[in-house]
């Protein structure tokens, strides 16, 4: 189970922003340490590896998680937030410019799930 971004409890609801410089960095970071493992594993195995492009690029967003107290709108989860998105206010929303939703919120009932946990109001 994930952990909320802001306090630590149990995360109930996750969106996504844009990733800060520092992200970036541990992503490139990532990326190079990946490459170098798979490269010198067919170096072992005197196999040549296909060069690859870079995963790194404009799709790269960072999950943001949070509980109950700190969850946003479920129509504005639906946004990919600024990297500098502090997440929701007391409103359940970000000060992040409206956009068109990248995962639009449809709500659907599923009787045969378990049980979940409540909510605040405007879910």
């Amino acid at each position: 189970m994930s952990a909320c971004t802001a306090c630590g409890a149990d995360a109930v609801v996750q969106w996504r922003r844009l990733p800060t410089k520092d992200d970036l960095l541990m992503a490139a970071r990532f990326e190079a340490t990946r490459r170098a493992v798979r490269m010198a594993a067919a170096a072992r195995l005197e196999e040549t590896v296909a060069e690859e492009p870079p995963q790194l690029g404009g799709e790269v967003t960072v999950p943001v998680y949070a509980c109950v107290e700190h969850a946003l709108s479920p129509e504005a989860a639906g946004y990919v937030h600024q990297a500098a998105c502090t997440g929701p206010g007391k409103g359940g929303s970000c000060s992040c410019p409206v956009a068109e939703p990248e995962f639009p919120f449809v709500p659907v009932e599923d009787p045969r799930g378990p049980a979940k946990k409540r909510l605040p109001a405007g879910w």
